[in-house]
């Protein structure tokens, strides 16, 4: 393929002979799925290159020898590099990787998983292994927002603007179906939020509206059949029963739940696979209880902590034996236990949750995560209060992202 001048990353096509243009070389990919070139005054960072790339670019932004680039053109493109088949790509602000061909975005994001444990926790990761999942239409699950005028889409690459689509190559079919329906029809109403889940187990799509809708809006809602909408104050509203992999569980749109629909059966394994029988277990960020099914076949008492009312109603409701904890793990005091499962936001656990675990001694923690440079830092932490890492596997959980999900051991 011929992918000189190639502006997937640029709003506004350049001159490629513009004094402010450089060439150079990109070296490898990083965190979050910049590229980076060296130069004499700095370490260039670009998106939509792949390594070895011979690329030209200008710079935009300078920050304390960090320089922020644009890509003006790809001189000697990668084997590796493929069209991407979303013509979104670029402005969208979703995918990172569908330029590459699908099987180097998993290679990639494992040397930058490796990498990240070699910079920050001084562990070398040899043989990394992953499960894979397909490369497109997993995602069960969709957060759009509205553009002015009312029709939705993704947050523009770079900008808090909205970008309407028609269509995303991630969520499922009958997200689509609903997201095209929307965007087709004269002035829809104004939402700051939807957030859209489609069902397999029961066939539907449910909507949860934010804000509540209006009496025109309402009238808007009705030329949706088969579409379930809700909002604040709809109560039980929305919930339905969904089996995900070998369990089922109590949802709703308005709560989180594992996106990837592909991956729901192998991210069951993992964990299941570092249990053991036990007399207690702790689940912390349990959400609605994904990982609750996991610890009820080999503890006898476990306790899920939980700070979103509406997902702790939803646990109740599927796993009554549960004792939970309605709070921020932050402001928690947790029991002694024999494990616990945690699985933290992007931002990892934080130092009050650190000590917190080091103090109660939880002699065996399994570690979901879905951000590696966090992960490691976590890991670092820990493996100086006596916590050996015993085992990690990886998940190409999101695929066309630089995000890897992740379950680790640790043992004291």
């Amino acid at each position: 393929m011929n992918c000189r001048r190639k502006y997937w990353y640029n709003a506004t096509v350049m001159n490629r002979d513009s004094p402010s243009a450089h060439v150079g070389r990109v070296e490898r990919i990083v965190n979050g799925g910049w590229g980076i070139l060296r130069r004499a005054d700095g370490v260039v960072f670009l998106t939509g290159v792949l390594p070895q790339e011979r690329v030209r670019y200008r710079v935009r932004e300078r920050s304390r020898g960090v320089l922020w680039g644009e890509l003006l053109e790809v001189e000697e493109p990668s084997p590796d590099r493929r069209e991407p088949p979303c013509s979104h790509f670029g402005h969208c602000g979703g995918c990172t990787f569908q330029h590459m061909a699908f099987p180097r975005q998993l290679g990639i994001k494992k040397e930058i998983f490796a990498e990240d444990f070699r910079r920050i926790a001084g562990i070398e990761m040899g043989g990394l292994e992953s499960v894979s999942s397909p490369p497109f239409a997993y995602r069960v699950r969709a957060r759009f927002k509205a553009a002015p005028g009312g029709r939705i889409g993704f947050v523009r690459k770079g900008t808090t603007r909205v970008l309407p689509l028609d269509r995303c190559l991630l969520v499922v079919d009958e997200i689509n179906e609903f997201l095209g329906r929307w965007n087709a029809r004269e002035r829809p109403p104004f939402f700051h939020q939807l957030d859209v889940l489609w069902n397999p187990t029961r066939r539907k799509t449910w909507v949860h509206l934010s804000p509540p809708p209006g009496p025109r809006a309402l009238d808007f809602l009705r030329g949706f059949d088969g579409v379930g909408f809700i909002w604040k104050g709809c109560g039980d509203e929305g919930v339905s029963s969904m089996t995900a992999g070998r369990h089922e569980y109590s949802v709703s749109p308005a709560v989180f739940f594992q996106v990837n629909r592909f991956m729901w059966a192998a991210l069951q394994t993992e964990v299941d696979s570092h249990l053991r029988p036990v007399n207690s277990a702790l689940d912390l960020y349990s959400g609605v209880g994904f990982f609750l099914p996991s610890l009820l076949a080999r503890a006898r008492r476990v306790t899920a902590v939980e700070q979103e009312g509406q997902a702790v109603e939803l646990l109740r409701r599927r796993f009554p034996s549960v004792s939970t904890i309605v709070s921020p793990l932050e402001k928690c005091t947790l029991p002694r236990v024999d494990v616990a499962i945690v699985d933290p936001p992007r931002s990892g656990l934080s130092q009050r949750v650190l000590r917190e675990i080091a103090a109660r001694r939880i002699p065996r923690l399994i570690y979901v995560s879905c951000a590696s440079a966090t992960l490691a830092r976590d890991v670092a932490w820990l493996g100086g209060r006596g916590y050996k890492l015993q085992g990690v596997r990886t998940l190409d959980q999101f695929p066309q992202t630089p995000h890897l999900e992740s379950v680790s051991l640790l043992e004291l």
